[in-house]
């Protein structure tokens, strides 16, 4: 039980460090994520005055960090949200129909995950014009096949349980049992879903916008901003391990409270 309420512990404390960090942005900094007011310190390395640093043309790093926690969790949020919503309904829809419907899901999802997701991800951006609004919607198509599977297979499993077959027996219709009965179940399931779509969401719209496919370049996005330093690594290394450090402590707070949750929930 100890190992359990530390794992939540230890990610809930991270993941609010990020949003904290978000919400605060502009408390915490005095100045914008694109004022160019430091180009006399371009390059200048973390010091007390600039804790993460100045990047080449004069932005404080520290302000980008913080305001790109806005953009990045955005994006992540908005991600999630479409492929848990959408994924749970197709999911359930389903496990509770069957027949035709889930003849036609069931294949379609297996296909779309012999994918890389970040492949789907692409695509869907090639029928969408580059947005951060268009990369939480392909980072969502990418993640809705593992979540349309997971909550499938819960809500067929569920089915054959006693508690179901007894509200069947009481006469009651198959889209009743299945929000009044069965998804209350499966709840732990996708909150669990939740998070690790979440932490993998953060990993996808980095990549996406580390490729340039967010459409501004100006918004200080985590992903953007190691494609903007990448050609001052040598020189300046610490302007890339700023946010590739964010990155890996949103992502993996996300898995720690993933991990914490799934335990619990057994």
């Amino acid at each position: 039980m100890k190992h359990r309420n530390s794992l939540l512990w230890v990610g809930s404390t991270m993941l609010t460090v990020v949003i904290l960090a978000a919400a605060l942005a502009g408390a915490i900094s005095p100045h914008g994520p694109t004022e160019q007011i430091y180009r006399d310190f371009a390059l200048a390395p973390p010091s007390w005055t600039h804790w993460v640093g100045v990047d080449g043309v004069g932005r404080d790093v520290l302000t980008r960090l913080l305001y790109g926690a806005r953009a990045t969790l955005g994006i992540a949020l908005g991600a999630t949200a479409i492929a848990v919503v959408l994924g749970t309904v197709l999911g359930a829809a389903a496990g509770v129909l069957k027949g035709w419907f889930d003849a036609a899901i069931s294949p379609a999802t297996d296909f779309l995950l012999a994918f890389p997701s970040i492949l789907l991800g692409l695509v869907a951006l090639t029928i969408l014009s580059p947005s951060p609004t268009s990369v939480a919607i392909a980072v969502g198509i990418a993640s809705l096949p593992t979540v349309v599977r997971q909550v499938r297979a819960a809500f067929v499993s569920e089915s054959a349980k006693e508690y179901v077959l007894a509200a069947r027996a009481t006469g009651a219709g198959q889209w009743r049992i299945a929000a009044l009965e069965i998804l209350p179940n499966c709840a732990g399931l996708i909150l669990v879903l939740t998070t690790l779509t979440l932490g993998s969401a953060v990993l996808e719209a980095a990549g996406l916008a580390f490729l340039g496919l967010t459409g501004q370049p100006d918004v200080p996005e985590w992903g953007m901003m190691l494609r903007e330093e990448r050609s001052t690594f040598r020189i300046a290394p610490w302007l890339c391990v700023a946010p590739g450090l964010a990155i890996t402590w949103t992502v993996l707070s996300f898995n720690l409270l993933s991990d914490g949750l799934r335990q619990r929930w057994r």
